[in-house]
């Protein structure tokens, strides 16, 4: 038990170490998440900016195609625009100081040339948004634009929209073009948690790898706890049982002698003979126990080797039955039921004989006064089946799970009704396994139990 509760503060020292460095992901993630929002963001507002330069150059060739002769101003501001798409090829060139004059004033000169040709060509809003969808596009965005305005940022109002009709209000992004009259453009989108979500795909997939295994991890290692802590009260129990079982018959043999030696009982012969049977009684049930547990040992390292014949069932179901109920205090009603009759199974006569007694057995303790008995074997066209349905108190589905299991007993409450191990069942499904075979139960409580053994046809 000290083992449990080493494992159980290991455990619990191990859950609150993972719970912490996942909860540091959690915030790790968000942080992420924000910080990918604001470049997005960024990257956003720079489309636009780059968008709306692409747009005036479009106007002024417009201008420019419409006059013979060009305006000087415009000729300037054009030039001047055009040498600012091409900058980036240079920028490299220049300290980062010189570059941010640089680029503020090429903002400067774009307002001018805005407030220039505004008024004489408006903006092309439906240009400006395919320009917009194709920059963001470029720098790995993918979401959808609605619409964008012309907004008078001094009084809210709207002057120009992109929609001919009402449509999705999503994010927005506003770009101020022009700071003198305080006019701007703002774009509506669909929501970027998508996109925002899609570039942090990589570290989200491998954050939720990480947790499926920690979680399988989990689940693993409370299983194994569960086990083992099941498997000591297992043998906890089996080791109190075991001694009150082997307890009981040396008792009893140890009185019925010394009764005998001490008491001058021994010179009465019926007495001596009645005592000497109770000696031999207890002493064969203690054999009995012995071999229960050495064939339990032997089972499990698999050191028997089976002698197999074809057994008649019908036969082997009927001196099984006899043996039962001359040993059983109870009266017993045994049917047999063989189809056909001269049905045989492939098998170690005296395993088959162990696995049928061992569930009779069962069904005597584990019933009323009245115990009646289906012994029953059929074949399919894969297994030959026996069945033992009795009419005893059943077990509860709960129970059942875990029949099978080596020193499990079906508890009734602090007090076990019949002495055991809770080998016998064990020991059953592992010859059936031994066949390569399956053994199954159905049960309800006050109804009394079925066992089906399937030995498959070799």
């Amino acid at each position: 038990m000290d083992s449990i509760k080493a494992i159980k503060r290991r455990f619990t020292v191990i859950i609150g170490s993972i719970s912490l460095l996942f909860i540091i992901n959690l915030f790790y993630l968000k942080g992420l998440y924000h910080a990918i929002m604001e470049d997005t963001t960024k990257v956003m507002i720079s489309s636009i900016e780059e968008a709306d330069g692409e747009e005036l150059q479009n106007r002024l060739t417009v201008i420019s195609s419409l006059s013979d002769s060009e305006n000087e101003e415009i000729t300037i501001n054009k030039s001047i625009v055009i040498e600012d798409n091409d900058s980036s090829k240079e920028t490299n060139e220049y300290p980062l100081e010189n570059m941010l004059v640089f680029s503020q004033l090429m903002k400067d000169v774009r307002q001018t040339v805005h407030q220039s040709i505004d008024t004489i060509i408006p903006p092309d809003l439906p240009s400006l948004d395919s320009l917009i969808v194709v920059n963001y596009r470029s720098k790995g965005i993918s979401t959808q634009l609605y619409h964008s305005e012309i907004v008078n940022m001094n009084t809210g109002a709207v002057l120009a929209s992109s929609r001919r009709t009402a449509g999705k209000i999503g994010n927005s992004y506003l770009y101020e073009y022009d700071t003198e009259n305080r006019y701007a453009y703002k774009v509506y989108m669909a929501s970027m948690t998508r996109s925002v979500l899609g570039r942090m795909s990589g570290i989200l997939l491998t954050t939720l790898l990480i947790i499926f295994i920690l979680g399988y991890a989990f689940w693993y290692f409370i299983r194994t706890i569960v086990r083992q802590k099941t498997l000591e009260e297992m043998k906890q129990d089996f080791t109190n049982n075991m001694t009150h079982e082997l307890k009981t018959p040396i008792s009893v043999a140890y009185s019925a002698v010394d009764t005998l030696l001490n008491f001058k009982q021994g010179e009465s012969r019926e007495k001596r003979k009645q005592y000497l049977n109770i000696c031999i009684e207890q002493l064969s049930n203690l054999r009995d126990l012995v071999e229960q547990i050495l064939s339990m040992s032997m089972d499990r390292t698999k050191c028997i080797t089976l002698q197999k014949e074809n057994i008649a069932l019908k036969p082997l179901f009927v001196r099984i039955a006899e043996q039962q109920k001359l040993k059983s205090d109870k009266p017993v009603d045994m049917e047999i039921l063989v189809q056909p009759e001269n049905l045989v199974v492939y098998a170690d006569m005296a395993h088959i004989s162990n696995i049928v007694g061992n569930l009779i057995d069962n069904a005597l303790k584990y019933s009323s006064d009245q115990v009646i008995i289906r012994m029953s074997a059929w074949r399919d066209e894969k297994n030959c089946l026996l069945s033992i349905k009795d009419n005893g108190i059943g077990i509860s589905m709960e129970n059942q799970k875990h029949i099978f299991d080596r020193f499990y007993r079906v508890p009734y409450g602090n007090l076990h009704k019949v002495k055991g191990y809770g080998l016998g069942l064990f020991h059953v499904k592992t010859m059936v396994d031994r066949y390569e075979g399956k053994i199954s139960v159905k049960s309800e409580i006050g109804k009394g139990s079925e066992f089906i053994i399937k030995i498959p046809i070799k």
